[in-house]
């Protein structure tokens, strides 16, 4: 499909299945709550540095839905080999969080904002031990982007992760409770293609498949050992 034929009509709305997550975001909730931390720059002295990631959700109903995922490039320095959603720092010249989400995305993916309906965005969520707040921005297409590696030192791969059916981030198959030292770390989903996603992004992804009205990861999932090669 091209690139004109995937531009999105920014006038008609987003699908149904959308809509409880979509109101969250234009009311700008709290997407991940967390318990107060006094390294919390808010809550503290010194000034956080701000971040956005983008939650690009593709399709028109649960059933074909997709969220775009990518593997973080194996010679950076930090979290190397982890799966995030698209996203990065704030640049000075950048208008508001959604301007970030989307600049990082376009640089790391390259996705085209023409191509994508900003649903709206989420309130910060701060990151103490990053000294960092994080804005997740939720964006939508109708159909699946053309996608890849844009600088193959920030990211390894660019992957689509269902949201329903087989191989997705609901198929008890494939659902984990982490665990690093002995201690949980929230949910895992361990996908096809050796998609491991754990920590911040996961936390991420299962408030948005219970926004969406899906279940979580139970506390019952099978455990799994982080593996040392997606601890970095």
């Amino acid at each position: 499909m091209s690139a004109a034929a995937q531009r999105v009509d920014r006038s008609a709305g987003s699908p149904d299945f959308l809509a409880p997550l979509v109101e969250r975001a234009r009311r700008g909730d709290v997407l991940v709550r967390q318990d107060p931390d006094p390294r919390d720059p808010v809550r503290g002295a010194g000034t956080a540095r701000r971040s956005a990631v983008l939650i690009h959700i593709a399709g028109t109903a649960l059933d074909d839905a997709q969220v775009v995922l990518e593997e973080r490039g194996h010679a950076l320095r930090s979290q190397p080999g982890q799966f995030s959603l698209p996203g990065g720092g704030q640049d000075p010249e950048d208008r508001d969080a959604v301007h970030t989400a989307l600049r990082e995305a376009q640089e790391e993916t390259g996705l085209d904002p023409a191509e994508v309906q900003v649903l709206g965005a989420f309130a910060p969520i701060p990151m103490p031990w990053r000294h960092q707040h994080v804005t997740p921005v939720l964006s939508w297409s109708p159909a699946v982007l053309e996608l890849g590696v844009q600088d193959p030192i920030e990211v390894e791969r660019v992957v689509w992760a269902p949201l329903t059916g087989t191989g997705s981030l609901t198929d008890p198959a494939h659902r984990r409770r982490g665990i690093w030292g002995g201690a949980g770390v929230g949910p895992v989903f361990e996908l096809p293609r050796n998609t491991f996603v754990w920590g911040f992004t996961a936390m991420i992804l299962e408030q948005v498949l219970t926004g969406l009205g899906l279940d979580p990861v139970p506390p019952t999932a099978p455990e799994r050992e982080i593996p040392p090669e997606r601890r970095r």
